[in-house]
């Protein structure tokens, strides 16, 4: 606007200018004539010259008042948006969270105690944060049975009075293959396993020959893997490397105390008994172990939680729902370790600081049991290659897994 004003303008003024040029240069009766025709052409000049400059000030301050207008728009505009996002985003999550847990209470209406076989290990962290936080519903009551062996897990599977458990994968598969009416729900636990010692320059399994190893849980992923990654160098058990079989919580305090030079242990106790001893250091992750033999992108599986057959028939909306549940809750692990760690000493009485310190080496990560067979079929493959007793002779079928 402001540019077309001028341009109608500034010709008038040049108009009048040229007129006045124009009688200067005639007679004297031209000029006599022409004064007034001057001063007019001067009054008109002026006119326009007041006019232009009335037009330039008014259309400044339209134009300040359009930038200032401008600027509050410009200026609204990120916080509008910024709003509908978080709005959105709201919304999105609650709609997230409302599809992810079920609602136990509408699938439990009459109260019901269910009974778990579970270690102190990282697979039981998600159940605590279940128990803690309700999410089972009110009339779903949890019954914590700790084990700590093969042995007692297997009698807690036979007895009939248990419902759900923490299963070593090995173990999981040698009840499976021995006719027991197993059924693995998920697998959790990868990696997490460490070849410890207080050997400074101890770095290959070939050294090991004449020495003494500690192993926790017999038959379970960590005695296995220790057995074969011994095999691959060339060494027999009971020959070259004697192996000594104790619980989790004494590998580790023997560990600390300095009676053990070389063992394999898993996490938290890993964590634990380099806090204790300074000498303790990790020699090898049996995970860089595993991709050595199976590619980088392989990962370790180790434990996972199941159920029986019977269970699942007897419950399948409950089995279904706790499933969506736990790994809901194995995510919450993983973002609040220090609650989690709480929660770790006021149910299975481990020190939270060490819990806490040990949480993101765990190798926590939920994935369906069905969805992980591809994997967990090489994985078993190796062991039965090796030695068909781990796993009880053959590769578990489908019969073993669990899709919800």
């Amino acid at each position: 606007m402001r540019k077309l004003l001028k341009g109608l303008v500034l010709p008038l003024s040049i108009a009048a200018a040229m007129a006045l040029t124009a009688c200067g240069s005639s007679s004297g009766t031209a000029q006599t004539t022409a004064a007034p025709a001057a001063e007019t052409a001067a009054e008109t000049t002026s006119a326009a010259a007041e006019a232009d400059k009335e037009t330039e000030a008014e259309t400044s301050d339209e134009a300040k008042e359009a930038e200032k207008a401008e600027e509050k728009t410009d200026a609204a505009a990120p916080e509008k948006e910024e709003k509908e996002d978080k709005e959105a985003s709201e919304d999105k999550d609650g709609a997230s969270d409302d599809a992810e847990l079920p609602d136990m209470n509408a699938i439990v209406t009459e109260p019901m105690t269910v009974k778990l076989g579970v270690p102190k290990a990282p697979p039981t962290l998600a159940i605590l944060h279940m128990m803690e936080d309700g999410l089972l519903g009110d009339n779903v009551t949890i019954d914590l049975d700790i084990w700590d062996a093969p042995e007692k897990l297997l009698a807690m599977v036979q007895d009939g009075d248990h419902d759900m458990f923490a299963f070593p994968l090995t173990v999981v598969a040698k009840l499976y293959n021995k006719g027991l009416p197993v059924v693995l729900t998920n697998c959790n636990t990868w990696g997490v396993t460490y070849f410890m010692t207080t050997d400074p320059d101890f770095s290959d399994w070939s050294q090991l020959k004449g020495k003494t190893v500690y192993v926790p849980l017999q038959s379970s992923p960590p005695d296995a893997l220790t057995q074969y990654f011994l095999g691959q160098a060339g060494l027999k058990i009971g020959e070259d490397v004697e192996i000594i079989y104790t619980t989790t919580a004494e590998v580790a305090q023997l560990l600390a105390s300095g009676q053990a030079e070389y063992a394999t242990l898993i996490e938290p106790q890993c964590t634990a008994a380099m806090i204790q001893n300074e000498n303790v250091r990790v020699a090898m992750s049996f995970e860089d172990e595993w991709k050595k033999i199976k590619g980088e992108d392989a990962i370790v599986p180790n434990a996972g939680f199941g159920t029986t057959k019977a269970f699942i028939d007897s419950n399948p909306e409950f089995v279904a729902a706790f499933e969506a549940i736990y790994e809901d809750s194995l995510n919450w692990v993983l973002e609040n370790p220090a609650e989690a760690a709480a929660l770790a000493e006021k149910y299975l009485e481990l020190k939270a600081k060490v819990v806490e310190k040990a949480i993101p080496n765990m190798g926590l990560m939920y994935e369906n049991s069905l969805e992980a067979k591809s994997v967990l079929d090489d994985y078993y493959q190796l062991l039965n290659d090796f030695d068909q007793t781990m796993i009880g002779g053959k590769i578990p079928d489908e019969g073993m897994y669990y899709s919800r």
